[in-house]
Formats: structure tokens, sequence, C-alpha cells
């Protein structure tokens, strides 16, 4: 089923094209990461989903509901964090996700609950303002839960989490989908966090789609063998001269074709035979930065 479906969407901001004719869909009772560079246009595209900002033209459905004209439905579905959490630092933690109930109509029933299962059960009773990132990143994915949404828009949830809350909340993020049903949409600059916890993939570059599908769909259809060769500079000239797709690294030479055969006769030809020629499944980075052009930092 797809629980969240864009259709034909573009978002102006003056002479600035946010949003290309963005079409795509989400499917319901999975973790959708959602990616792109900066600027690609993933935090309009939440704001958008959200209501948050009127679109120049196209339509957003959610269950499919029209976001516009029956967001007063929708928003009893939806829990979101988007450009970083905003809470009331002179108040407590727990008064804050008492006003963030408030203002949604909701009771107060799931406070304490909330709290414990983003970890923050010690600290209820303490100010924001001397949260740590990490602390008020959660205390937002808290608020995004009130009212025990099917649907969560969350933007760099990870981000200020240390490594055991990472891993903590991770494993919460893969039961909110696994074991509750719920459809989860993340967006991240952590490819890597992305690949270990998403089933399906939507990445968008100058406000247009570049991808979208079942993540293991999509790196198994990429063709990319390993290749070890002693002469490493000369097999990837002689390689990139025959038309194949090549990056190095630690490892040797990776080339983007499914056919080891022709890597195998284009070496041969120059007097160069590899020790190792072995397919390779692609990584979302490596899937991510062929699409939209990027260089690795590595």
């Amino acid at each position: 089923m797809q629980w969240i479906t864009f259709n034909d969407v573009t978002k102006r901001f003056g002479s600035v094209t946010a949003l290309d004719r963005l079409s795509f869909q989400i499917p319901g009772g999975r973790l959708t990461g959602f990616l792109g560079p900066n600027g690609a246009g993933k935090t309009t595209s939440f704001r958008a989903a959200l209501g948050l900002t009127r679109l120049t033209n196209g339509t957003i459905e959610i269950f499919s509901m029209k976001v516009g004209p029956d967001n007063a439905d929708i928003v009893k579905q939806v829990g979101a964090v988007v450009e970083g959490p905003g809470h009331h630092e002179g108040l407590t933690a727990r008064d804050n996700l008492r006003i963030a109930a408030h203002e949604l109509g909701r009771g107060h029933e799931q406070i304490d609950d909330l709290l414990e299962r983003v970890g923050l059960a010690e600290v209820g009773g303490r100010k924001v303002g001397g949260f740590s990132k990490g602390m008020a990143q959660r205390l937002g994915v808290a608020a995004a839960m009130l009212g025990d949404p099917q649907i969560l828009f969350l933007d760099e949830p990870l981000d200020g989490l240390d490594p055991a809350g990472q891993v903590a909340f991770k494993a919460q993020l893969r039961s909110m989908v696994v074991d509750e049903g719920r459809t989860v949409v993340v967006s991240s600059h952590d490819l890597a966090d992305v690949e270990e916890l998403a089933d399906h993939i939507v990445v968008i570059d100058r406000g247009q789609l570049v991808i979208a599908g079942d993540k293991t769909e999509l790196l198994g259809d990429v063709g990319r063998y390993r290749v070890e060769v002693e002469q490493r500079n000369a097999a990837a000239d002689a390689l990139r001269k025959n038309g194949f797709e090549v990056h190095e690294d630690e490892e040797g030479l990776a080339v983007a074709t499914d056919d080891g055969a022709a890597i195998s006769r284009t070496l041969a030809g120059v007097g160069l035979y590899p020790s190792s020629l072995v397919p390779k499944a692609s990584s979302l980075e490596e899937m991510f930065l062929r699409l939209t052009n990027q260089e690795s930092n590595e």
C-alpha cells in the first residue's frame, strides 16, 4: 500500500524552484530513507507533506487524503521533526510535552511513557535549556509521537546522539516499523545509517526525483566488479579508455559493469591480469554519489 504520494509537485520561492514536478510514492509500514545533496529540496518536501508550505502546483496525498483540504484529518495521523526540534528552553522536558499535547488537542496520558521510550525519563523534570543536542533531538521525537501517529517524518533523527544513543535509537526506529507497523521517513546525511535502517529509498536532487524504490532491488541492480591488479593505475587507464566507469579505493578498482569477462578481456589486451575479479554489490553511498554526481570525502 502506498501511503504517501507526491503528484507532479512544484514549489517556487520567487524565481527559485525548490521542487520541480516531483512525483514518487512511499509505501506504508516501511522505513524510507529520503536522500539528496544539500539544497536538493528534502526539507521543503517534508514541509510540503506536512502542509506547512503552499504548493505552486501538484498534489500530495497521505492515506488518500489531500494535503491542504484534508489537513485537519491528516495531522491526527502524522508526527514530525523538521529542521530541528523547537523547544521552550526555560521549561522542563515534561512541560514541553504537555504544551505540545495541548496544541495538538491530546491528553497527557502518554507523556511519561514517551519520555521513557526516548531515554529521558530520568531528566523529565530538568529544563531543556541544559540539554545536549542529542537529548533535545530525542525530546523532539517524543513530541512527534504524541497522539500515536501512523506516519513519522524525521529530519536527521540521529544527529547529536552519542554512539550508544545511536544504536539504541536505531533499534527503536526499526521496532516502530517492524513491531508497530508505522511508516517512518528519515532524512539523513549519514548514508551508512540509512543503508542499515531503510527498506525503501528515495533520492532527489535540485528538486527532481533521481531514483526511488526498494533498497535491496536498487543496490542489487547496479552491476559492479571489484578488481585487484598489480599495476592499478595502468589498469584503470585501460578500462576508462574502453568506456568503463572506474573508481579507485584502498581495496582496488571498482568497475561499474555486470560483465566481468569484458573487464578481463580489456586488461588482457594490454598485458594485465587481475589477481582477483569478483562481483560486488553497490553500497548506498556509491549509488548516491554516482546518481547525484557528488564526490566522496574519503
